[in-house]
């Protein structure tokens, strides 16, 4: 009788290069191992290295200090880290291997606006190595699920697998180093907006929840650390209008509720928009609608009417449509 390691279809020993925002990074071996294989005292000089268990008890040596994973729980351990796992025929388990170099800045692609804030999430998250050898935590962020999917990708061969197994690597990297940055609090500063959405929809978003404050130009730039001018030409480029423009095209329209739906004064409408009297409101009325409000109010005769003790929950502005 002859003992060998089982060998599992989710080995996979092709060097992957994949690019996450401005950085590089390369998959240079994955696997599935069980207490039948023999792991020998090595070192990765260039390479991190994590294990997830999966199920069972797996015990490792890591620079000299004994590590116990049981199902849900990882380690990653940084280059040039002496480790192994301890050989224990008879203590059943399951765990699965990812070996990946660190990052390497695109000089081209870190200058491209098109580069998302998040860009160097995985440098960002290794700093974690900086003073330290390992990484032992639970998982937070569903990396067990990526692993089946992953699982199933290898096993079935689907059309695409190729590109959903180097997709689901990312996720699965990803998933793993958000625990780092969970676990350390200074990777956790925020982040400047990124340059690259669509800062036009995104800086809607905020009105739509803040229209009916006292919101400024100065407030949105604040906000997404931009200056006001590119503010508006943001606004000029995606809705050919400028910001104050479209504020307004918003509180005219938030106002429509309250016009339709209360018998509430057009004063204190015009302050549950954010217009500052209800003189702005008749001339937004007239000038975008083309009528006073009491003309709109007299084609909606059939509208709804609330106690006008207090605003109607309907309209809070948490509830502010999309």
């Amino acid at each position: 009788m002859q003992y060998h390691q089982k060998q599992y279809p989710f080995y996979n020993p092709t060097l992957i290069r994949m690019s996450m925002g401005t950085s590089d990074f390369i998959v240079n071996y994955a696997d599935m191992l069980d207490q039948t294989c023999v792991e020998f005292l090595h070192t990765h000089e260039d390479c991190y290295e994590i294990y997830y268990c999966l199920d069972g008890t797996q015990n490792l040596m890591v620079a000299d200090e004994c590590c116990t994973l049981t199902g849900g729980s990882f380690v990653v351990i940084r280059p040039g880290v002496h480790h192994y796992t301890i050989y224990e025929p008879h203590t059943p388990k399951h765990y699965v291997v990812f070996v990946f170099t660190p990052p390497t800045v695109s000089t081209a692609r870190s200058k491209s606006r098109s580069a998302p804030h998040e860009s160097d999430f995985v440098i960002s998250a290794l700093h974690y190595f900086d003073e330290r050898t390992h990484f032992s935590g639970c998982d937070r962020f569903h990396s067990r699920a990526v692993l089946d999917r992953l699982h199933d990708e290898i096993t079935n061969s689907y059309s695409g697998t190729s590109l959903m197994v180097s997709a689901l690597y990312q996720q699965y990297l990803i998933s793993i180093l958000r625990c780092l940055m969970a676990e350390d609090p200074q990777q956790q500063q925020p982040q400047p907006a990124p340059s690259n959405i669509n800062l036009a929809v995104a800086i809607t978003k905020y009105m739509h929840a803040n229209y009916h404050k006292n919101i400024s130009i100065q407030d949105i730039s604040d906000t997404f650390y931009i200056s006001p001018r590119h503010v508006n030409r943001v606004f000029e480029d995606y809705f050919g209008q400028s910001f104050k423009r479209t504020l307004n095209i918003y509180r005219l329209n938030y106002a429509k509720n309250y016009l339709l739906d209360t018998d509430f004064s057009t004063e204190k409408i015009s302050g549950l928009v954010g217009l500052s009297s209800p003189k702005m409101l008749y001339q937004l009325f007239k000038e975008i609608e083309g009528m006073t409000i009491s003309e709109f109010r007299v084609q909606h005769p059939g509208r709804r009417t609330f106690p006008s003790a207090g605003e109607p929950d309907a309209y809070k502005a948490s509830d502010a449509l999309s």
